[in-house]
């Protein structure tokens, strides 16, 4: 199991830089409002690429409808968590420490209140296969969780 776990970890290394290259994304040092801004793009990107993939695979496997829900789920997720990116990296949190701390768990509570509003919008509205959304919906917050190891590369070792 260790040695799985192992040569994932070395596939992984391996194939990130090329990765990178092809598509220029750079890790984001947060100096600047620019460098702020490229992260919540890069972000939303990586989120969106995998939502896309996830929605490839159920369309081959189904049919658009089963795409379509999957979309729908990952979204979902992916506005509010960019809207939450924007709305914590307003300030520096080297000269407003404060501020970046209330702007944390109002970003929180913002983020969670759109999902809520999301969610409802798209069961409500929406020609959709729920067990689908709801996967779509799983599959995006586990990523939100690992995304910040996939975009910190250089602080693997």
């Amino acid at each position: 199991m260790v040695a799985k776990i192992r040569q994932i970890s070395i596939l992984a290394r391996a194939f990130y830089p090329v990765v990178l290259r092809i598509f220029g994304w750079y890790s984001v040092p947060l100096t600047t409002t620019k460098h702020r801004y490229k992260l919540i793009l890069q972000t939303f990107l990586w989120q969106s690429l995998a939502g896309f993939a996830v929605a490839a695979l159920c369309l081959a496997a189904w049919d658009k409808l089963a795409a379509k829900s999957v979309l729908l789920g990952v979204y979902c997720v992916v506005v509010p968590h960019c809207l939450f990116t924007w709305y914590v990296f307003r300030f520096r949190a080297d000269l407003q420490p404060d501020l970046v701390l209330k702007s944390v768990y109002r970003g929180e509570s913002l983020k969670f209140l759109l999902l809520a509003l999301l969610v409802a919008t798209a069961l409500k509205h929406a020609l959709l296969i729920p067990w689908l959304f709801f996967g779509g919906l799983v599959f995006a917050l586990i990523l939100q969780a690992l995304l910040p190891i996939l975009i910190n590369y250089d602080n693997w070792d």
